[in-house]
């Protein structure tokens, strides 16, 4: 099968997820709610391209290549979507940089940085939380405050993490009798630290 890229023809196999065809052709395609051989639904739009066929943006992680689509992930229209998927999800972003523990294998400021994002485009920052950390299991704690709800711990976990009422007042739990079913691994995947290992 083969897609146009950035004007440039790509032959692709039509099984894979877009961001993983485009990845492994060298493109570069930034996502937070997405990791490779994980569990995941679209959430977080940093991964967003345009099919110029029709204009539609498209999670890239949620989409298939199909025959004769034209894709642009690189165009200043599809940088500043991308920069704003990023400034939305840190006007939520209830902790800072400074003292964090996890910031140097934070995704969410890595993009931040690299985007040259505006922690507060959308208005005043919300008030930074006290650090509170919640026991999950073994050395794995969990950091309310730093969560973006990207849901790959709740994929991930099975009867663990889940969500917890819906739009903006959505929340990621794990309920007391779940916390002994949930692996230490799932802080690999966090891109914001909010899940950890402490020893």
């Amino acid at each position: 099968m083969k897609i146009i890229v950035n004007g440039k023809e790509l032959e692709v196999s039509g099984r894979r997820r877009l961001i993983e065809e485009l990845r492994e052709a060298g493109y570069d395609v930034p996502s937070l709610c997405y990791a490779p051989d994980a569990k995941h639904e679209p959430s977080c739009m940093v991964c967003m391209v345009k099919n110029e066929v029709n204009g539609e943006m498209l999670p890239s992680c949620g989409v298939y290549p199909s025959e004769g689509m034209r894709i642009d992930t690189d165009s200043e229209e599809v940088r500043e979507l991308r920069r704003m998927a990023v400034e939305l999800l840190l006007s939520e972003h209830k902790a800072r940089c400074g003292g964090c523990e996890s910031k140097a294998k934070c995704r969410l400021r890595e993009l931040a940085l690299q985007m040259k994002a505006k922690w507060n485009r959308f208005g005043a920052l919300p008030p930074v939380e006290p650090v509170v950390y919640e026991h999950v299991t073994g050395r794995l704690y969990f950091e309310p405050a730093k969560c973006v709800r990207c849901g790959l711990c709740v994929y991930n976990s099975q009867d663990g993490f889940t969500f917890q009422r819906r739009g903006f007042n959505m929340q990621v739990v794990i309920p007391e009798e779940s916390k002994g079913h949930v692996g230490e691994n799932l802080a690999e995947l966090c891109p914001t630290g909010a899940l950890f290992l402490k020893e």
